[in-house]
């Protein structure tokens, strides 16, 4: 019995050892959280010392949490993704000069043939892989670079958009070209790639400078407007209403030719347009094009019965680069006309100045070459 009651003292100290060992050892839960659950612990990526992808986040309502994202497309249609991309594959100049205005092209990993043989532009994403050509890029190619989305035109789609589509690879359709869509599609992109603030000066200097157009144009009488014969790339082919030329020529108070045309490039003949007589002549020069403008423009106005057109006799036929009538600088572009064909009312806006100041606040090298002439 001496025994028993030493042994009790002994039992109740190895009980109580116990009972603070336990406790040492119990998860303590917050709020919402059961006994067998433990917080989310960060799992470190071999060769990334601790950090996480989004696949891998601190908790539910961490930093890093993939949240969906809904954008809207040129024609208008949205489209939602589950998560911001990051890898970006571009199908469309346009789209890949804005993108690097905006500070994003660090995300563009593809770009088409054509793309990659502007200079200003590949300087500035030399990472960018070819796809080929952008009526029918390469799928194959695409799938290699594992992009999160394809960005293509919305007026132009691929010509093997099904192929794409088959293999599951995600379409954004954006133009980045037109007037009237490049302060939406600038506000697209933005969303699309976390540069919103960026893009929002953009749309709003981009509105900004139409709406101040589209005020001056208002004033001027209607019968005041000029006619215009607007050329596309190929010889005889006239811009109508729904190209881009055929936008811009109505918001510069200009009377196009070929407005009522269907499609919105159209076939004409010689004679077509010595009889209407037309006051100016503007051809749009694609950038892959090497001739000179100023070549370009003295082959047209010695065209067989041009000589008898009052543009060439009052020396009025004008070559615009691309770059300027369409795409990001297309506002640049429609300044540069409407003071062509309304100088008087546009004497105080300065293109070139204008040309300048987009070069070194989004895309250096923009203003290096000519863009216009005479």
């Amino acid at each position: 019995m001496k025994m028993d009651h030493c042994l009790i003292p002994i039992l109740a100290v190895v009980l109580i050892v116990s009972v603070l060992i336990a406790g040492c050892t119990t998860t303590v839960t917050g709020p919402g959280q059961s006994a067998q659950e433990t917080p989310a612990a960060t799992v470190p990526i071999p060769g990334t010392a601790g950090t996480t992808t989004s696949s891998q986040s601190v908790s539910p309502t961490g930093p890093n949490v993939c949240t969906p994202i809904t954008i809207t497309q040129t024609d208008g249609k949205q489209v939602t993704l589950s998560c911001r991309p990051q890898r970006l594959i571009v199908a469309n100049a346009g789209a890949a000069e804005m993108l690097i205005a905006f500070g994003a092209g660090n995300q563009i990993v593809g770009v088409t043939e054509s793309t990659r043989n502007v200079s200003y532009i590949m300087d500035k994403i030399p990472q960018a892989q070819n796809i080929g050509n952008w009526q029918t890029p390469n799928v194959e190619q695409i799938l290699a670079l594992h992009p999160d989305v394809v960005i293509s035109y919305s007026s132009y789609k691929p010509k093997n958009l099904d192929q794409l589509t088959a293999a599951n690879i995600t379409v954004i359709s954006l133009d980045c070209y037109k007037l009237t869509s490049l302060s939406s599609d600038a506000r697209t992109l933005g969303a699309l790639t976390g540069k919103t603030n960026e893009a929002e000066v953009y749309a709003r200097m981009v509105e900004n400078t139409i709406g101040d157009v589209a005020k001056r144009v208002k004033t001027i009488p209607a019968d005041k407007y000029p006619t215009v014969y607007f050329e596309g790339y190929t010889d005889y082919t006239a811009s109508a209403n729904g190209s881009g030329s055929g936008e811009m020529l109505t918001a510069s108070g200009g009377k196009n030719i070929a407005g009522d045309m269907v499609p919105a490039s159209a076939q004409v003949s010689p004679e077509w347009v010595v009889a209407k007589q037309p006051q100016y002549v503007m051809k749009a020069v694609s950038s892959s094009n090497m001739v000179p403008l100023k070549e370009i423009v003295q082959k047209m106005k010695a065209r067989p019965g041009w000589d008898t057109i009052p543009a060439v006799q009052q020396d009025r036929v004008y070559a615009f680069a691309s770059d300027i009538e369409y795409g990001p600088r297309a506002y640049i572009g429609l300044v540069w006309t409407a003071q062509l064909l309304h100088p008087d009312e546009f004497r105080d806006m300065h293109p070139r100045m204008m040309l300048n100041d987009y070069e070194q606040r989004y895309v250096s090298g923009t203003n290096k070459t000519t863009v216009i002439y005479p």
